[in-house]
């Protein structure tokens, strides 16, 4: 098993975990970790739209990029807040989802669509490395 697969089995059990206990479960590392690697799944499917139909926080999100070194997506997932009325709404995951039709978050998705997934479980790696240190 490659180290790209060891790491998408781990975020499976993680994902896993969540279901079944919620993220309260895990540690620091492991929410860091999954948060970041669903949100880029949903977002490299359907831009931004479908992460602000999720319950995920914006903020959670930038946090977890920062934490992965991922500045530029950080910024990336930051701006899109400003397109909504007022930015705390960017947080809400109910009062939001009237709002997501008129986003407009090509350049946003873009920045994600270009990050593979490789390039994101390398990040999770050393993430991790970091963290056990």
């Amino acid at each position: 098993m490659s180290a790209h697969q060891h790491i998408e089995a781990s975020l499976a059990r993680l994902a896993r975990r969540v279901s079944e206990a919620g993220l309260d479960g895990l540690s620091e590392p492991e929410r860091v970790a999954l948060l970041a690697y669903s949100a880029h799944g949903l977002i490299a499917r359907g831009g931004f739209k479908q992460f602000y139909l999720t319950e995920f926080r914006l903020t959670s999100l930038v946090a977890a990029l920062r934490e992965l070194k991922l500045s530029a997506l950080a910024k990336a997932a930051e701006s899109t807040a400003e397109q909504f009325p007022a930015l705390e709404l960017a947080e809400d995951p109910v009062a939001r989802r009237e709002h997501v039709a008129a986003l407009a978050t090509d350049r946003q998705d873009y920045s994600f669509f270009r990050l593979s997934p490789e390039e994101l479980l390398a990040a999770i790696a050393k993430y991790w490395k970091r963290a056990k240190a």
